[in-house]
């Protein structure tokens, strides 16, 4: 009878693994399109400004109402797939009440057992079956971690797969910028740039130029570290500051946002202040404490001009900006840019920026240049010195 009870679990694992696999990608698959629409909202929140002014709103419903549809539609295969699991799961327990019985039976009618000893006999049989069937009853549990745990190594085997860029981090500030056999790729695989070196050493101010869709942004979120799709060997400043085209600024008091990442305790009132002041923001030193969402509430200039608060405030030797002035007007570009390379020369550090303007041009005396080739071929990298170094 024992043995009778391993083939009846061992048969019942079987078929509960033939029945209950689909659930396995079924569960990928609702964690994929679950995300799919979260993502959706959470762009659609962002920008709600723009869909609004352009009146996009029937078709952002729409977009919407299709990922929620492929939500629904997956989780409903889901349901329909659980529910032949748990018909053969009620199949399988009820059946292990009346198959000892059966088995026992041809003893019971012969007279080789008594009716105590077959219901003792059904007893052991159902304690032994129930320990041999964990698999049968946790079988959706375990399909839900799998697809969990395929997604995730997925993705690891997608990191692996990458190249990724050899970074030594500088022990000091002085240290140049340097980059050697540097190789830039898209997430397609589309080569922007290959085989470039570049410097740039303490001291100096570099404008990184091309057209657009060159590869000037990914070259710096190549140089900040952040850059899966590259190879070569990149060494950087450790005290370096990084300003992106969008600033990120956390929901809740001003004096957070200014220090972000850092808690705001780390720096003094005065200090605070100073640096709005310094970034052309006097009008907010004494909204240190209000508490407010300052990515939809400031304009772009002010956000711009907020996160070049943020470089006053934390000193940095090297600073890289990323198109950090293109929403502000010449006058205060002409002032927060003198300051970036007074904060840099007093740091005995560099700065490193993107922009198209003439009057940015100005400030800076060396230019490296991207320029697209036909074909799709990667970009060429030349470096030259600047027209007009600090002419501003």
């Amino acid at each position: 009878m024992v043995w009778m009870a391993v083939l009846y679990c061992a048969a019942g694992s079987v078929i509960t693994h033939y029945i209950g696999r689909p659930q396995i990608q079924l569960n990928f698959q609702q964690q994929q399109v679950e995300a799919d629409f979260r993502h959706h909202m959470v762009r659609v929140r962002e920008y709600s400004e723009s869909i609004a002014l352009d009146r996009g709103e029937k078709v952002e419903q729409a977009h919407l109402d299709v990922r929620f549809g492929a939500v629904l539609g997956n989780y409903l295969r889901l349901l329909q797939a659980q529910k032949k699991l748990i018909w053969f799961n009620s199949f399988f327990s009820q059946s292990a009440v009346v198959f000892p019985f059966i088995v026992a039976a041809p003893r019971f009618f012969s007279g080789a057992i008594q009716l105590g000893e077959l219901m003792q006999v059904a007893s052991a049989f159902g304690r032994v079956q129930d320990a041999l069937s964990w698999f049968v009853d946790n079988y959706s549990s375990l399909a839900a971690w799998r697809a969990t745990t395929d997604r995730l190594t997925s993705f690891d085997e997608a990191i692996s797969a990458l190249a990724p860029v050899q970074y030594a981090q500088a022990a000091t500030n002085s240290i140049a910028v340097s980059a050697n056999n540097l190789t830039v790729q898209l997430p397609d695989g589309a080569v922007l740039l290959a085989g470039a070196t570049l410097r740039a050493e303490a001291g100096s101010s570099v404008l990184l130029q091309g057209p657009s869709g060159s590869g000037k942004s990914t070259l710096f979120r190549t140089l900040a570290g952040i850059w899966p799709f590259a190879s070569g060997q990149v060494q950087r400043p450790a005290n370096a500051m990084f300003i992106p085209q969008r600033p990120y600024f956390p929901n809740g008091p001003l004096r957070d946002a200014l220090a972000y990442p850092e808690p705001a305790s780390t720096y003094g009132e005065a200090a605070l202040q100073q640096a709005l002041v310094d970034a052309l923001l006097p009008q907010l030193v004494d909204q240190l404490d209000t508490p407010g969402a300052w990515g939809q509430t400031l304009s772009g200039g002010e956000q711009q001009r907020l996160a070049i608060a943020r470089v006053f405030l934390k000193q940095p030797t090297w600073v890289f900006a990323d198109e950090a002035t293109s929403a502000l007007d010449e006058a205060a570009e002409n002032t927060l840019y003198k300051r970036l390379l007074a904060l840099v020369g007093r740091t005995q550090g560099a700065i490193v920026s993107i922009a198209h303007r003439p009057t940015v041009a100005a400030f800076h005396t060396q230019r490296w240049t991207l320029q697209a080739q036909p074909d799709g071929a990667p970009a060429r990298f030349t470096v030259l010195a600047a027209e007009h170094p600090h002419g501003a």
